[in-house]
């Protein structure tokens, strides 16, 4: 097999398989964003200047980095406070130490704390917790499979061939969300379009296969997403006790004499904030995942994708293609609206990824690094990076 410069800067299973067993959800997510550019990169080889489901998978994993981090809400926070420039930096580098001493590791004393305190942000640690295992999810599947066809798989076989059927021979049969048939139809399209003659062919089949990976990526994520928009908020009653339990592991053997205004105090402290802090949350979740920052612009997933469509892919001709663009694009003749007012729902999720898939399908910034090489070096040490991620 042949290796092209994209095919070795490829990920290997191995190396997949490494990050998704990566305990730290911070550096996790750094290195699942990273990795998917890479195998982005590598498919490029296949697939020439357009966008594949990695490309686009890049940057919707560092919008979610964004929520595993709880960034969206310390930006909502400064935003509140109508903080100046001068102000946001030490914020944000106070925001990273806090994160590297683990504030969302619950394994760490700070973390502990953070898990104790129920009541104030709430719905936001539920949501941070569903995007995180989410984000986990997809990749130890999808991104799995990515590298393991890029390595076993040359782009001059045949869909027929020994070589790509043992491939598909490691797919589960079935529906999504357990079955694997839409990643199956996937890779096949993928491996068509690398013998189609035509342009016009090869992007259909592009399309068509980001698609399919799209929808059962986003069956299988349909429990992660709703829990992250309806994540309930939980109100602990002992609040203080549980701050002062959490602070002070031996606080419950004081004394009442001294437990007592201690508890009364961090009690009244964390309830003085907590009306604030459920608001604020809420609306941060819900904000953070109706948004998705691309290079050179950041996209309102609620509000209609109103790009032009390249000419390759304006006028559909593929069947295939046609079929399941009508099971989510309105009936000719209808206002289309690809805005999702209700994230939860699937088809209308579908609705939103089938317009950005179409009309991005040829943006060569998508390809950009989502991280500079110092930051890499930084997470791939195992330490969360300064500057914007």
């Amino acid at each position: 097999m042949s290796a092209t410069p994209g095919y070795i800067l490829a990920p290997g299973i191995e190396e997949a398989g490494r990050i998704t067993r990566i305990a730290d959800s911070v550096i996790r997510n750094l290195e699942i964003t990273y990795c998917y550019h890479r195998l982005s990169t590598a498919f490029s080889s296949r697939t020439g200047p357009c966008a594949n489901w990695c490309t686009f998978a890049t940057w919707a994993s560092r919008q979610a980095g964004r929520t595993i981090r709880a960034e969206d809400l310390h930006r909502e926070f400064e935003r509140r406070l109508a903080l100046g420039a001068e102000f946001l930096h030490p914020v944000q580098s106070l925001w990273r130490v806090l994160l590297r001493r683990g504030l969302l590791d619950p394994a760490t004393r700070l973390g502990k704390v953070v898990q104790e305190i129920h009541s104030p942000f709430d719905a936001f640690e539920r949501a941070n917790s569903a995007v995180s295992r989410g984000n986990c999810k997809v990749f130890d599947e999808i991104g799995r499979e990515f590298a393991r066809f890029v390595h076993v798989c040359a782009p001059d076989v045949a869909p027929e061939s020994a070589e790509f059927q043992n491939f598909l021979k490691g797919l589960r049969p079935g529906p999504p969300p357990e079955g694997q048939d839409l990643l199956r139809q996937a890779f096949l399209h993928y491996q068509q379009q690398c013998r189609a003659a035509s342009p016009k062919v090869k992007a259909e089949f592009v399309l068509l296969a980001n698609l399919e990976i799209g929808l059962h990526e986003q069956t299988r994520l349909q429990p992660e997403i709703r829990e992250a928009l309806e994540a309930p908020l939980v109100t602990a009653q002992d609040l203080g006790k549980r701050v002062a339990e959490a602070l002070f592991p031996g606080a419950a053997e004081w004394r009442e004499m001294f437990r007592r205004p201690v508890v009364a105090v961090l009690e009244r402290l964390g309830r003085s904030v907590q009306r604030f802090a459920v608001e604020l949350s809420r609306q941060v979740v819900t904000d953070s995942l109706m948004a998705l920052a691309i290079p050179g612009t950041v996209l309102a997933l609620g509000k209609h994708l109103n790009e032009p469509i390249p000419e390759v892919l304006r006028d559909v001709e593929s069947p295939e293609l046609i079929s399941l663009l009508e099971k989510f694009e309105p009936s000719a003749g209808t206002p289309d609206d690809c805005g999702a007012k209700d994230w939860a729902e699937l088809v209308e999720r579908m609705h939103y990824i089938a317009h950005l898939f179409r009309a991005y399908h040829l943006r060569p910034e998508l390809f950009e690094t989502p991280f500079t090489p110092e930051q890499v070096r930084c997470f791939q040490s195992g330490t969360v990076p300064d500057g914007e991620l």
